[in-house]
């Protein structure tokens, strides 16, 4: 009873209250989505980035005089006119909600059809798809076609089918997993096959054609690769078909069912995309309420909080089911981190030799050493003289004062320091060089009164002269057998950026002949 109330709630809460009776108002000439409400804003104020196509019709001056109540712009909008940050993070939300819109095209005809055939259909994927759907589909049919089609059909046949269900498994606790045929009466089992068919390919081709309507909104204002945009029909302009579109949501379509197969993996990848755009479409809409109708502040609380605090909710249950290559990746740097004792006992080894130069290891550690180091000893049987781990850091300040940018430490061994390097988000990497700055902040730490102190910079000087290499990690994941089709995809995603992310060293002004990548293979 309590999941079949938090079902309940949530389809009431988010397809009747914020889809049918908010969203759907908050159209651009008939197109619903969030790239339509952003297209909506960027009209109402000036908080564009690129500079786009104004579509213009009978209804301009309508909206113009609803929205502009007060005679001014509003505070928000003000704010976003003034803010290029806030602009960028505005069109990076609208973007990143069509995106996973178009994902949502891609997976929901793989698992809702895969979960019509195996009677393995879950309680939340209905309630996700006859809501955001809707919306973007507004194109294709009006307003009102689809409240009604949702209030008079949809929504009591979930109600009723998600209370059927409940029922069945208070006797049966056990079929949880297949619940849904179980209950069905057996007379009537095969009809309800054929329609629960029939129902998932209907569910597939709405967000099939809510896909060709969000990709041709971003080609009109120039915010997408031109593909063929056909119009069905003649008196509707909402009805678009794109058939390269088409070609590539089959493929990715089918390359995901053949990926994931009827596993969970499919299913956490659906939730995560379907969960993130209903929450964008819920930030984007509170914009609409400020920006353009001028609801008053009480109202729109009354709105964002609930609805925010909801979805919110569920987004951080989807992103356990992520797998994060950037924290796998710092996990394992951790778990396999070289301590100082450890190090040590590698080069007290016989066949390690402290080489002459000057060494900087980068690093994402603040505590121990990067595992690379234990890598790169065991490869190279040497390190050299004076090797400096260097490690990035970024304060929450404006600037950091030159007498605290670098601090540096010995860390055990002769020769061997610490160094953090500390920068302000003003701040500059490429300002002066790292390798004179890095040094002469050492000569200050060393006591040259004492004959340790003396030899310490004596040993750096002869370094310095000798050679000066950078050396940094290139990170490559190991994804074993065992892994799942979401992790390898997800990992091998992660790796893809990873790899064509710019390097740190070319900021920090170090000269490309005395760059070193060492290779290394991470586990996971």
């Amino acid at each position: 009873m309590g999941l079949y109330s938090i079902m309940f709630w949530t389809l009431t809460l988010i397809g009747v209250v914020k889809y049918v009776g908010i969203a759907l108002n908050a159209d651009d000439h008939g197109e619903g989505g969030t790239f339509a409400m952003y297209s909506l804003l960027c009209r109402h104020a000036d908080i564009g980035i690129l500079p786009s196509k104004k579509v213009y019709s009978e209804e301009e001056p309508l909206l113009q005089n609803q929205s502009a109540r007060s005679g001014r712009p509003s505070w928000l909008g003000k704010f976003f006119e003034r803010s290029i940050t806030a602009r960028r993070a505005l069109l990076f939300m609208a973007i990143l909600g069509m995106c996973m819109l178009i994902g949502d095209g891609i997976l929901t005809p793989a698992i809702s059809v895969l979960s019509a055939i195996e009677g393995l259909r879950g309680p939340f994927p209905s309630v996700s798809n006859g809501a955001e759907a809707m919306f973007a589909d507004l194109g294709h049919f009006s307003k009102k076609g689809i409240q009604i089609a949702f209030l008079s059909s949809i929504y009591p046949s979930l109600v009723l089918t998600y209370a059927g269900q409940t029922a069945y498994l208070i006797n049966n606790v056990n079929d949880f997993s297949d619940g849904f045929y179980k209950f069905v009466p057996r007379p009537v089992y095969w009809p309800m096959f054929i329609i629960a068919t029939l129902a998932a390919i209907v569910a597939s081709q709405s967000l099939i054609s809510a896909t060709f309507s969000v990709i041709k909104q971003s080609v009109v204002v120039d915010y997408f690769p031109r593909v063929k945009v056909v119009h069905t029909s003649q008196h509707k302009e909402g009805e678009v078909y794109s058939p390269e579109t088409n070609y590539i949501l089959m493929v990715l379509c089918v390359s995901v069912v053949l990926g994931f197969g009827a596993g969970n993996a499919i299913g956490n990848a659906f939730g995560v995309v379907v969960i993130m755009v209903m929450l964008i479409t819920t930030i984007m809409l509170t914009l609409v309420m400020i920006i353009i109708w001028r609801t008053p502040l009480v109202l729109v609380a009354l709105y964002f909080v609930p609805f925010f605090i909801m979805e919110g909710s569920y987004v951080s249950a989807v992103f356990t089911k992520i797998p994060e290559g950037g924290q796998r990746k710092m996990e394992y740097e951790m778990a396999n981190k070289v301590t100082v004792e450890r190090l040590s006992e590698l080069l007290a080894r016989p066949e390690v030799q402290r080489v002459p130069g000057l060494c900087f290891f980068y690093s994402n550690i603040q505590d121990g050493l990067t595992p690379i180091l234990g890598h790169y000893i065991k490869n190279m049987s040497s390190l050299h003289a004076v090797t400096v781990f260097v490690t990035l850091r970024y304060l929450l300040v404006a600037k950091v004062d030159e007498r605290e940018r670098i601090l540096v430490r010995r860390l055990g061994p002769n020769g061997v320091y610490g160094c953090t390097v500390q920068y302000g988000y003003a701040d500059s990497l490429g300002d002066g060089d790292l390798t004179a700055q890095v040094t002469s902040s050492l000569r200050r730490h060393f006591d040259t009164t004492t004959e340790a102190g003396a030899e310490e910079a004596a040993r750096l000087e002869a370094a310095r002269m000798a050679v000066v290499v950078h050396v940094r990690g290139k990170m490559r994941f190991y994804v074993g057998e065992d892994a799942g089709w979401f992790d390898k995809i997800m990992l091998g995603f992660y790796e893809f950026l990873h790899g064509i992310c710019r390097s740190a060293l070319p900021a920090l002004g170090t000269p490309l002949q005395q760059r070193v990548e060492i290779g290394m293979l991470y586990k996971v």
